[in-house]
């Protein structure tokens, strides 16, 4: 699977809509990264289950991945246990998301770039173990973290 997205927080409803989060906020896909990811890491196992929180209700075992969706097609979870971790949202207009996700990143790992762009990945450390991080902004929004050890 390629390079994906999670997060964490209370359930919220997932929108599509494209406006900019209120300032202070964490937009949905960046706070179930948080929860789903980084808070599951380094096996990601609770991620799965976690997820219903935020309306992905079916996952699909896709080759050892699980991939589940919400129902209005606003947020997708991709998590392969003990090597990815990926949530998924369409394009947003905030210009505040990649700083969300470095902030949020932050909380967990050593040394988060705070100078890093969105599309270009950089490594951190969380847990004593070496992940990938990503924020691509092609054809939506996709936070991921990848363990490059498995």
């Amino acid at each position: 699977m390629a390079l994906a997205g999670c997060t964490t927080s209370t359930s919220q409803p997932v929108s599509n809509s494209a406006a900019p989060v209120a300032a202070g906020k964490t937009d949905v896909a960046i706070k179930a990264f948080r929860e789903l990811c980084l808070q599951t890491a380094p096996s990601f196992d609770a991620g799965i289950s976690g997820a219903k929180r935020y309306g992905v209700k079916d996952f699909y075992d896709l080759g050892g991945e699980q991939s589940g969706m919400t129902k209005d097609n606003s947020m997708s979870v991709q998590i392969k246990p003990g090597k990815e971790c990926a949530i998924t949202s369409p394009n947003r207009s905030d210009p505040t998301l990649h700083q969300q996700f470095l902030r949020t990143v932050a909380e967990f790992a050593d040394k988060v770039p705070q100078d890093d762009k969105p599309n270009q990945p950089f490594v951190a450390t969380i847990k004593g173990k070496r992940f990938i991080f990503q924020h691509d902004r092609n054809g939506g929004e996709a936070y991921v973290m990848l363990n490059p050890e498995k």
